[in-house]
């Protein structure tokens, strides 16, 4: 019961962002092809398995992304108020529901400095303006104060080039960067030591995409937050990725 709520809730919601999109005469279905790029000096090791594309499928504001494991795939949406990973696992098939913290409520002690570029690019068909985001990621409040006093603030920068002809507004970045105008078909994010991973859209397709899409599969587990960190933690004996946490972007 529990499961078929969930997946009757999602539904609703893609379904009422449907009909406010129509209202705004502001829209977009249908799906986009990334390239991937590695710049720098990667180990070789590390490009073994890494993946050359990434599609993602867009209805309003709502997004959903394929991340290919390499035997296994990670399908994670994105709505407003929430995050799903769905993961395609050898032999099981599991669902994780991520609400997304209040702002009052928001510990992640993340700052955004989004900088407008002076260039544009066209990228399939699209007129996109540029902008350089500085992130820093301050010192989280449960650290230990005793720690070394030469810890510093992570910042790194990303660079994007959106477009407006995709999304209704900026809430279709707030699981990215939250107020970036326009949907991006262009990202270059660091990777450490001079490494960076580009990101740019080879195809748009405009098509119908279903709500059934952003909903849970009746075949798939669900697990909370909590139960899903233990279940990694028994089929792995370590600790499971926090999915309580926004999932890092750079």
């Amino acid at each position: 019961m529990k499961k078929l709520a969930i997946i009757s809730l999602m539904a609703a919601c893609c379904l009422l962002g449907g009909k406010s999109m129509a209202q705004k005469g502001k829209s977009f279905a249908g799906s986009v092809k990334f390239g991937i790029k590695y710049e720098g000096d990667f180990e070789p090791k590390q490009l073994v398995n890494a993946p050359q594309e990434s599609e993602q499928i867009i209805s309003g504001n709502f997004t959903k992304t394929t991340h290919n494991l390499g035997g296994a795939f990670m399908y994670q949406i994105d709505m407003i108020d929430s995050i799903v990973r769905l993961w395609d696992l050898p032999g099981e098939k599991c669902a994780v529901t991520i609400p997304t913290p209040k702002k009052e409520n928001d510990t992640s002690k993340r700052n955004y400095v989004i900088q407008k570029r002076s260039d544009t690019k066209d990228i399939c068909g699209y007129q996109c303006q540029g902008y350089d985001i500085v992130v820093t990621v301050m010192k989280n409040e449960d650290e230990d104060e005793d720690e070394d006093e030469e810890t510093a603030p992570k910042t790194v920068t990303i660079t994007v080039y959106t477009t407006t002809e995709i999304g209704i507004d900026s809430n279709i970045n707030c699981h990215f960067i939250p107020g970036l105008q326009g949907f991006p078909l262009y990202k270059e994010q660091p990777a450490g030591e001079g490494k960076k991973v580009v990101y740019e859209a080879i195809e748009v397709k405009k098509k119908k995409i279903n709500a059934v899409e952003f909903s849970i599969p009746s075949n798939y587990k669900y697990y909370t937050p909590k139960e899903w960190n233990e279940h990694i933690r028994e089929l792995t004996g370590k600790s499971g990725e926090d999915e309580e946490d926004e999932e890092d972007d750079f």
